[in-house]
């Protein structure tokens, strides 16, 4: 069972003040029917918890920590919610601009670069401490992460239509 943090500081209010944030992507038009929206949302925590718990919690890796406690906290379930945005605006922007060929390459690299930046901003506010992590292993890790995310929601994405068609007919 989660407990509350010992010590409230910079991390919890970052965690809650990106979830506040969050509530934005409700505001954004629908672009996708509810059935993928679940599916983009559960693949954005999914995703991080898989590689958070694999490399950071699990021995003999155990390569950062996260938030500043040993125990799960409170804190730690709401930090899945932010992971919510980054994915879902990622595979939103990239339905809008439809990014082909090498435009695809770029668009990867800048979530990548963006995504460094996030968590070198995690890092400063105490969200990861690293003990063996390096903050330049994450540029490879979210190429491939992000190129199997858009890949994941480009097969949704034609298995939706291609349902819908047969529906249709």
């Amino acid at each position: 069972m989660p407990i509350l943090p010992k010590h409230f500081d910079e991390n919890e209010w970052f965690i809650i003040i990106i979830l506040l944030l969050s509530s934005i992507l409700f505001k954004l038009p629908k672009r996708f029917p509810a059935s993928m929206t679940i599916l983009i949302l559960l693949l954005s925590v999914a995703i991080p918890k898989v590689l958070d718990h694999s490399i950071a919690a699990i021995s003999p890796y155990d390569f950062y920590r996260l938030n500043d406690s040993e125990k799960y906290e409170v804190f730690d379930l709401l930090l899945d919610g932010v992971y919510l945005p980054f994915g879902y605006l990622c595979v939103y922007l990239y339905d809008i601009l439809l990014p082909r060929g090498v435009q695809i390459v770029f668009y990867i690299l800048v979530w990548a670069i963006f995504a460094v930046f996030f968590e070198y901003i995690n890092i400063k506010l105490g969200l990861f401490t690293y003990h063996g992590w390096k903050l330049i292993y994450s540029f490879p890790t979210y190429i491939t992460v992000i190129s199997l995310f858009l890949s994941f929601y480009e097969c949704i994405d034609y298995c939706y239509k291609k349902t819908k068609k047969t529906i249709e007919a």
